[in-house]
């Protein structure tokens, strides 16, 4: 099940996300479809900004203890404050839990940064 939202905005604990200076929001069903078997890759989790790396943030506990590592987190290649080659879309609390378990890599779906940002809706919650 994907549902929830990649929200494209500066966030004191985890830094400016925003695309090209504008904020933005991504509604994750809309991006289901472009989540074929032939677009997942194994990535090193070096490779990955996402949201909390680097820092120790609160992750909400039941959603930590209940998600599900063996489907895969979304990716794509573009800007993040970390400046790494992947901007994670989906997948923060698995790649925590990966990481607890000592994982250095796992397999990710990797969408298209031009499809990205097609699904991209402005940020009105401003």
């Amino acid at each position: 099940m994907l549902k929830g939202n990649h929200w494209c905005i500066i966030d004191h604990h985890h830094g400016d996300w925003r695309i090209d200076e504008k904020e933005y929001v991504l509604h994750l069903e809309t991006i289901k479809p472009f989540l074929k078997e032939e677009s997942k890759k194994l990535i090193k989790f070096s490779d990955i900004g996402y949201k909390g790396k680097n820092l120790n943030p609160p992750l909400i506990k039941e959603r930590y203890d209940a998600c599900d590592i063996n489907f895969p987190g979304i990716l794509t290649e573009g800007q993040n404050p970390y400046g790494c080659r992947y901007r994670m879309i989906d997948g923060k609390h698995r790649i925590f839990k990966m990481t607890n378990m000592g994982m250095t890599e796992s397999l990710f779906y990797v969408i298209d940064y031009d499809l990205f940002i097609k699904q991209l809706q402005p940020n009105t919650h401003l």
